[in-house]
């Protein structure tokens, strides 16, 4: 019964990467024998489901990992990104800690508690290689019953821009197909698992392709850009460009300078070692995006 729940999460998340719907699904006892990637398509980053990780059920969205783990076990996720917590239906036991450019969470399972992963954007920046109690931050998130929380707001200032907080690095794109294990008719969980990531591979590569055979953006960039801009043809340009490079999902370019577009101009930034990494589009941004357009 349990190998049959392991094959109908396969298939589930195979048809999920391949139609490109909004998560894909695992069930079963999962037991990661390994280190197992899973890959975050908006903006687009990898992090790490470390070894010796327990889940009942794991469902992967562009830009969350929500998963329920078994009381007493424990869950690890490794990322250059800070991680944010919340858990619907109790109070959540997790604790982190930074090690050079990693952030390690540890979440303590609960049955009763299902658990939503976000990367914020925010990136482990402590150079004392970790293992220190001041790197060490056991806490707990309590939540009594989901609710929705209020959308922020663009800022009632045209000109005001984010603060210039290190911005994510985006993870690169794969490079090349790999081959997908052959699953046996009772595959074991890390054979599941390692097919399902060569299958998220393949498909973050065959996206990068796809928009490499749009047109290319070619009017030249001259006027500043910033959060909070909407229905924007020059936005909606840079966007066109972000996405060609890597830095933003398919699909995002709207024509509004939001949190998203931020956060891959400052991926952008970061790649081009421009400062400060604000998100926000200026003068220096300008100029390296006119040069990789040969503009």
């Amino acid at each position: 019964m349990t190998k049959n729940k392991f094959k109908l999460g396969l298939v589930v998340l195979v048809l999920g990467v391949i139609l490109g719907a909004q998560a894909v699904m695992a069930t079963g006892a999962l037991n990661y024998s390994a280190d197992t990637n899973v890959y975050f398509t908006t903006p687009g980053y990898t992090a790490t489901i470390k070894s010796g990780s327990v889940a009942t059920t794991l469902v992967l969205n562009p830009t969350t990992l929500v998963v329920l783990v078994p009381t007493s076990s424990t869950f690890t996720l490794a990322s250059r990104n800070d991680v944010t917590v919340s858990a619907s239906g109790g109070t959540a036991t997790t604790s982190t800690s930074c090690s050079g450019t990693t952030n390690t969470l540890i979440i303590t399972g609960n049955d009763a508690i299902t658990y939503t992963l976000t990367p914020n954007g925010g990136v482990c920046s402590s150079g004392s290689g970790g293992g220190s109690s001041s790197n060490y931050a056991p806490s707990t998130v309590s939540v009594a019953s989901p609710s929705p929380s209020a959308s922020p707001s663009p800022s009632a200032s045209p000109t005001a821009s984010p603060s210039a907080s290190p911005g994510p690095s985006a993870s690169p794109v794969p490079t090349a197909l790999v081959s997908i294990p052959v699953v046996p008719a009772n595959p074991t969980t890390a054979q599941i698992q390692a097919a399902i990531t060569a299958i998220i591979s393949n498909i973050a590569y065959l996206q990068a392709e796809l928009l490499k055979l749009q047109p290319a953006t070619t009017q030249t960039f001259t006027q500043n850009l910033y959060y909070g801009l909407s229905n924007n043809a020059d936005v909606k340009r840079l966007q066109e460009f972000l996405i060609g490079k890597g830095y933003l999902a398919t699909g995002l370019n709207t024509g509004n300078y939001y949190t998203l577009t931020v956060n891959a101009v400052k991926a952008y930034q970061s790649a081009k070692s421009i400062t400060p990494v604000a998100g926000y589009f200026g003068s220096l941004t300008r100029a390296a995006v006119n040069a990789d357009l040969g503009l």
